[in-house]
Formats: structure tokens, C-alpha cells, sequence
């Protein structure tokens, strides 16, 4: 995609003077209470933010005068872009809070505590940033990836800079739109925990939720919505989209909000400090979480692109990128005098949790002509629907180089070996359906401490550390495991589309392919997965 100044004004022109220029102000206030009631304390507070955006991008006519969609709302609704009006932020919003702590038992033994209340966090502004130079007034754009032989025949090569200013009269333009009435994310959290404590041991049980309000959303706006659908989707879940709205955009991405999306996490908690110098605790938690974008790329188009989504424009609530599941976390400490000016101690911290969500889909493409850089993919049912849609791999010439029995076979093998895939048979791959192998580790360190005279508080602490004890331990152990974020965590399910099913036979247009097994679908970290050593001198003065 090429994108050049309507205005000719140079490179250079643009480095000193950027076209997207704005300003963000960001406002806010706190006001607190604690008021004590005998055993009860209760703090009530309210927060109010005020995000100001002074000037707003510009609305092109093209985007004012843009044409209706007749099929709308079949697969996704949004603002007819005819209907914007740049009238979002600059509005208060108020965020009320409280939160309690109440003694049960009179000695502390049985302390419940928690409270609820609403939070506002922010946006990149790099995503507004887009919206300003993606306004369709200052700013053409035309891709010479693939292009037509009309487009050749009447534009020439679009790699030869003589022909740049026929390519770019024949462009289109992109545009990034914000929501009538967008506000800034916003969430409500609430959280109730119980302390016992009995004997010297501290048992905390903790529970936190929190639910979206107003969460963020990306879609490209200009498809059409008169799809279909491939034979195989009897429940019509990935929508194949064909024709664009407005013939003048290229591409036209809006965010807007969501009210979809939670999170939640229990903890068990037990901790004890003994008096010769020993010391511990151990944590279990479980939570989850579910959105319908993760929101970590730098643009909206990014966002939309990397969002695997059988329908991107409607994504459905599935599990976050962020979703925690299983973790165990423990420590053990002791602590021993050497002498009145010397401490010796010595800590072991262990971590185990469940491995990080994933996508099995297509890599850097997606099967349903939306756009998509990573889409997710149908997990034949068995050999023999495999057999219907997977084509001889051939060379140059039409010779079979790996014939369809062998892929079928290669695939059925490469499916039934992993737990996740042999689930999904006759389904879609879900977003973040997968999770990569636990991650545990254990770190050690230990620390001489010493004061250097009787009257001083100075004091000198010479430490050695190791983290990942447990690969020090044995090499294949403490490895860290993660799906590279150049897709959004995606892994290939090894198939590649080749063609269509042609016209006259049965599932006539659904996709054909040719698989190739796979690698893993994870990587290892390897330098979290090594043992490092770390020795610390520190003066305390």
C-alpha cells in the first residue's frame, strides 16, 4: 500500500511539518473519605476524569456523502458513515468507588474486606493519530500488490517512478473513523477477601471481578454485507464477503465501543513466619478472561487485521490474550543471625502457570476475501471430507510432486496428535482456543548482611542470586514457552489455499488446499530459558 500527500508536498516537507497534528488533554480529580464505625472503616471516594480533545480530524466529503449500505445489519451493524459527526470525548465522566474493611471477630482473626467501583483507563494515542492522517482530505492511497491488467494497461509499472502520478490519480483513499459518542475504556471492578489468621498462619481467600463497560472495537466498515457461505459451515459462522460499499475508499476502519468482556481471579492464599527464622507462603490462583480484541497493535487497521475473528466485523467474546487460568507462586525464606552485625538469609521463589493462549488458523492470510492478516481455519471431520478439499501438490510442469492420499494422511496424523485440533473435527479453530505447555521456574538467591558498627544504620549486603534455579537443575527443565506476536500468537494448521471447488460439482467455490505438516506451534525463549547468575554488592546508608 502506497500512501502519498494530495498537496505534493516532499518527504521532507512532511518530517518538519506532520500533517496529523493534535493536542490531548487529560483532566482528573480525586476526592477520599475514611470514615470508622468501631470495627468497620469504610473508604468512599469518586473520581472524575475529563479527556479533551481540542481539535478533531477532519470528515472528508466522501465519508459525509457515503452511500448506504442495502444489505446492513445482516452480519454486523455500526454508525452509517453518512450519520458521523465527530462528537465523542470532551465530556466528564464520573467514577464512583468504596471500599470496606470489617473486623468479625473483634482480635483482627477474621478480617473481611473488598469493595466495588468504576475505573477509567486510556487509550495509544497513535490510534487517534491514524484518524487524523487517514481523514481522507490530505491523504491518497493506492496498492500495486497484485494488479489488475487494465490497471497495467492504462497506469504502466507501478514500480517506476514516472508512473507514480498516474497510479495516484486512479487511487483511493483510506479512512480511520472514531464513533459518534466514543469514550475512553472504562470498567467496573469489584473485589471481597476474607483474613484468618490462627496460630501464626495467615489464610487469605480473595476473589476480584471485573466487568466491561465500555471496551474498544474494530471494524472496516466498508463491506458489503451480502455474503455467503462455504458448504461446510452448515451453521453459517464465517461469513465470506465480496464487494466494498463505497468505490472511493480502499479501506474505511472505525473504532467505536463494546460492552462485551470480563475478567476474574480466586485466590488461596497461606503464609507463617516462625520465630527461628523461617519463613513461607504459598498462592493458588485461577482466573479468566474474555474480549473481543486485545487492542495491542499501534493502528486500527493493525488491530482489525490481527483479530482472529470468523466474523471480524461482529468479533465474538472469546478468551483474552491476558486470560491468567492456573498459577501456583511459593516462597520459602530463612533467616539466620551469624552475629549482632550479621544476617545471613537465604529465599527459594517458585512460579508455575498455564502456558499462553493461542489461535491455530492461517498465518499472514485468511480464506473468507476480508483483509484479515491471521484468520482461523475448519478442522475437517475426518479423512474422507480432508480428501474432498486437499489437491495434489504439483511443480511447474503438473507433475504430482505429493499426491492427496499422502497429504490426507500427513494431515489426519498431524490433527489426531493434538488435543485441541482432534476437538475442533467438523468446527472452526477458536481464537486463543490453545494454550502453549506450563511455564515453571524457581529462583534463588541468598544475602550476607552487615552492619558495619554497633551505632550505625549503615549496612553492607552482598547477595548472590540465580534465576531459573530449575534449569541450573536439569537443562530441559524451566523452559519458557510463547507463540511469537508478529500475528497475534497465531500457528499455522499447515494448510494453504490453492484454489476453488469448480462450478458444476458438489461444495462448488469452497476453498481447496494443499497441508504441509507443520513445525510446533510454540517457540522457547531462549535466553528466560537459561540459568543466569547475578552477584549484588549494596551499601545502605
Amino acid at each position: 500500500m502506497e500512501t502519498y500527500p494530495f498537496n505534493g508536498e516532499s518527504r521532507e516537507d512532511i518530517f518538519n511539518n506532520p500533517y496529523a497534528q493534535y493536542k490531548v488533554n487529560l483532566l482528573s480529580a480525586y476526592f477520599q473519605d475514611e470514615i470508622n464505625w468501631g470495627r468497620l472503616r469504610l473508604t468512599p471516594g469518586v473520581r472524575v476524569d475529563y479527556t479533551d480533545l481540542p481539535n478533531k480530524p477532519l470528515l472528508s466529503p466522501a465519508v459525509n456523502n457515503s452511500p448506504a449500505d442495502p444489505n446492513y445489519g445482516n452480519t454486523y451493524t455500526y454508525t452509517p458513515l453518512s450519520q458521523l459527526t465527530n462528537n465523542y470525548l470532551n465530556k466528564p465522566t464520573i467514577s464512583p468507588r468504596l471500599g470496606f474493611n470489617l473486623d468479625l471477630t473483634q482480635d483482627r482473626s477474621l478480617v473481611m474486606r473488598g469493595g466495588s467501583g468504576i475505573f477509567v483507563g486510556r487509550i495509544p494515542f497513535a490510534w487517534l493519530g491514524y484518524a487524523y492522517y487517514n481523514d481522507g482530505v490530505g491523504f491518497g492511497s493506492y496498492d500495486y500488490n497484485a494488479p489488475t491488467a487494465a490497471q497495467l494497461a492504462a497506469n504502466g509499472d507501478p514500480l517506476t517512478s514516472g508512473n507514480f502520478p498516474k497510479w495516484q490519480n486512479s487511487s483511493k483513499v483510506q479512512v480511520d473513523l472514531i464513533d459518534n459518542n466514543f469514550k475512553m475504556p472504562r470498567v467496573w471492578r469489584s473485589s471481597l477477601a476474607f483474613d484468618y489468621t490462627v496460630s501464626g498462619y495467615k489464610l487469605t481467600l480473595e476473589g476480584i471481578y471485573t466487568k466491561v463497560l465500555y471496551d474498544l472495537e474494530f471494524q472496516q466498515v466498508n463491506k458489503t454485507d451480502n455474503v455467503t457461505y462455504f458448504s461446510y459451515d452448515a451453521n453459517h459462522e464465517m461469513p465470506i464477503y465480496t464487494t466494498n460499499i463505497n468505490s472511493n475508499f480502499s479501506n474505511a476502519y472505525m473504532l467505536s465501543n463494546t460492552k462485551q468482556g470480563y475478567r476474574y481471579n480466586l485466590t488461596a492464599q497461606l503464609q507463617k513466619s516462625y520465630n527461628f527464622g523461617l519463613n513461607f507462603f504459598v498462592a493458588y490462583t485461577y482466573g479468566d478472561a474474555k474480549d473481543i480484541t486485545n487492542g495491542i497493535r499501534n493502528s486500527m487497521e493493525s488491530n482489525w487485521q490481527m483479530n482472529q475473528s470468523l466474523t471480524p466485523n461482529n468479533p465474538q467474546l472469546t478468551t483474552s490474550n491476558f486470560a491468567i487460568k492456573n498459577r501456583v507462586v511459593a516462597n520459602v525464606g530463612y533467616s539466620l543471625p551469624l552475629s549482632q552485625s550479621n544476617r545471613l538469609s537465604a529465599n527459594v521463589y517458585f512460579n508455575a502457570q498455564s502456558g499462553n493462549p493461542f489461535s491455530w488458523g492461517f498465518v499472514n492470510s485468511t480464506i473468507a476475501n476480508t483483509g484479515q492478516a491471521a484468520g482461523l481455519a475448519y478442522i475437517f471431520k475426518d479423512a474422507a471430507e480432508a480428501t474432498k478439499y486437499i489437491a495434489p501438490i504439483k511443480d511447474g510442469s503438473g507433475n504430482i510432486l505429493v499426491s492427496t492420499a499422502q497429504q490426507v494422511a500427513d494431515y489426519e496424523k498431524f490433527v489426531n496428535s493434538n488435543e485441541y485440533l482432534s476437538s475442533r473435527r467438523g468446527k472452526f479453530t477458536e481464537r486463543n482456543g490453545d494454550f502453549t505447555p506450563w511455564n515453571i521456574q524457581a529462583d534463588f538467591r541468598i544475602m550476607d548482611e552487615i552492619r558495619l558498627s554497633q551505632k550505625s544504620k549503615n549496612t553492607l549486603q552482598i547477595s548472590l542470586s540465580i534465576i531459573n534455579l530449575t534449569n541450573l537443575l536439569n537443562k530441559e527443565w524451566g523452559k519458557v514457552y510463547f507463540v511469537p506476536n508478529t500475528f497475534n500468537s497465531t500457528a499455522s494448521v499447515g494448510l494453504t489455499k490453492v484454489g476453488n471447488v469448480a462450478a458444476g460439482q458438489p461444495s462448488a467455490g469452497d476453498p481447496t488446499y494443499n497441508f504441509t505438516t507443520p513445525g510446533l506451534p510454540y517457540t522457547i525463549d531462549q535466553f528466560a530459558s537459561r540459568f543466569q547468575a547475578q552477584l549484588g554488592i549494596r551499601y545502605n546508608f
